[in-house]
Formats: structure tokens, sequence, C-alpha cells
């Protein structure tokens, strides 16, 4: 079974055993089953659902911005 590591805040790792404690489920357990209900609900949007979002403000003051100068960003962070 593969592992993996994960570098979390005090307070992210103190809420996470919580909920796993709670959900009465190791942590492992528990972060897997968030991955996989993740998985299996990230295209349950209907069909047809983001054709009726996009165009559907009508509104005139809505416009869509120029494009930014890429030069204006700040330096990345290194990790």
């Amino acid at each position: 079974m593969p592992q993996l590591s994960l570098y979390l805040t005090d307070d992210a790792a103190s809420i996470l055993r919580e909920d796993a404690k709670r959900s009465e489920q190791s942590v492992s357990r528990y972060v897997s089953g968030l991955v996989i209900d993740r998985h299996n609900h990230a295209s349950a949007w209907p069909d047809g659902y983001w054709d009726s979002v996009y165009g559907s403000l009508k509104d005139p003051s809505f416009t869509v911005p120029p494009e930014l100068d890429p030069a204006l960003d700040g330096p990345l962070p290194e990790f």
C-alpha cells in the first residue's frame, strides 16, 4: 500500500485527528475516505449545469477585465 507524507500546521493536524476520531477511523483511513469521496463527487454537477451558469448574468456593467501584465506578478515562493 502506498504511503504519503503530509506537512500540516498543528491546528490542521489537530482538526484532522479530531475528525478521524469522531468518525471512529484511523487518520489514514479517514483521509483515504476523503480522497475517494472527493473523486466520486468531482463530476457530480448535473449535465448542462455550467452551460447555464456561464452567460446567465445579464448585467451590462459586468465586463471581462483587460489582460493583466504578468510582469506585475510578484516572485513565486520557494519550497
